[in-house]
């Protein structure tokens, strides 16, 4: 029931507790100063220190409840870039934090619901990303890293909030704080997230083969139609499809994702991967050593150097997507008897 989980979520709680997580496994320190300018009465902004030298990393902004004319959605915006200055000196990094979660009542606090939390770690992870950047030019510091990457650092760091020894630290209900999730409602939670993982797979490898057949090359002088080019493909990857419907006229990502939709599951792939480092360390994903290699190999490097080189130096290895089969349910004998696709060679 998500909705009996809101009780274990009040805002303020997660947010100090993310922090606190954030704050102890990558090495900083969080400080609420006084904003010279707000444009919400309401907004916070937070200094970034490094927690062992005291030397300020960056700031960033909180913009956390819905209002009449916001953008509607949650995200990262930058707003001034890392870099490296002619004096030899480093422009501090400030980005801001937008977000819609339900606002506190007067005799109520604002509760999230599991998916609400799993957004914001998965937020603040591109704000630490921009904040701790440590790249020469602003063009690849912090998130200026590819599109088929940008996402998989914070797509792993939503694995905390499915741990129940993650969220044992914040996750009580606000009535009783004695009283945690139990440890079965959050195995049942992982299960229920497995038991769809295919379906979710397969409708995003779908629509990213239908994004690079539209991008393919094309004659020039031939005639194009493509819903007949669409179509198939997703009838083949996914579902049987009604002939009549024309999906691709509709699908928001062929602009602004051109021929990069892949990048969501490759970085999911990717995600799952560098997960492994924190799973396999021995405070799990509270662990310090493997959040500071964090942060030294993937959010200080930005793209200043090959991301496939700063991957690999967090893991220590090479890439592999077994740890992203496993995280999904597919074991190794099924790679071996991987259903077709409904197409029109089966009828």
């Amino acid at each position: 029931d998500t909705e009996a989980l809101r009780d274990f979520f009040p805002f303020q709680k997660v947010v100090d507790g993310m922090f606190n997580i954030y704050q102890s496994i990558f090495g900083l320190k969080f400080e609420q100063i006084d904003a010279p300018y707000k444009w919400i009465p309401d907004l916070q902004l937070y200094m970034v220190t490094d927690a062992a030298t005291g030397e300020p990393l960056g700031m960033f902004y909180l913009d956390m409840f819905p209002r009449d004319g916001k953008f509607n959605h949650f995200a990262e915006f930058g707003i001034i870039s890392g870099k490296q200055l002619a004096d030899g000196k480093y422009q501090r990094p400030v980005c801001a934090l937008l977000c819609n979660f339900p606002p506190p009542s007067a005799d109520k606090p604002a509760l999230m619901t599991h998916s609400d939390v799993e957004v914001l770690f998965h937020e603040f992870g591109h704000c630490l990303h921009e904040i701790t950047t440590r790249a020469k030019y602003g063009r690849f510091g912090g998130t200026h890293v590819p599109g088929d990457f940008v996402e998989a650092p914070s797509q792993m760091l939503q694995n905390w909030v499915w741990n129940k020894k993650v969220l044992d630290t914040f996750a009580a209900d606000y009535r009783d704080p004695s009283k945690k999730i139990p440890g079965d409602i959050i195995q049942k939670m992982n299960d229920a997230k497995k038991a769809t993982a295919g379906v979710f797979y397969r409708r995003q490898f779908a629509f990213a083969l239908l994004d690079l057949a539209m991008h393919d090359a094309h004659p020039e002088n031939a005639d194009w139609d493509c819903v007949n080019i669409s179509n198939p493909v997703l009838e083949k990857v996914f579902l049987p499809i009604d002939p009549s419907t024309t999906f691709v006229t509709y699908f928001g990502h062929m602009n602004g994702y051109d021929a990069g939709y892949y990048g969501y599951a490759w970085a999911d792939a990717i995600a799952a991967d560098m997960g492994t480092v924190f799973e396999k360390a021995p405070q799990g994903y509270l662990d310090k050593q493997a959040g500071m290699k964090l942060r030294k190999e993937i959010y200080e490097q930005g793209d200043g150097r090959d991301v496939t080189v700063s991957i690999e130096k967090f893991l220590g290895r090479k890439q592999s997507v077994e740890p992203f089969l496993q995280k999904i349910g597919v074991k190794r004998e099924d790679k071996k008897k991987v259903p077709a696709g409904p197409s029109k060679e089966q009828q």
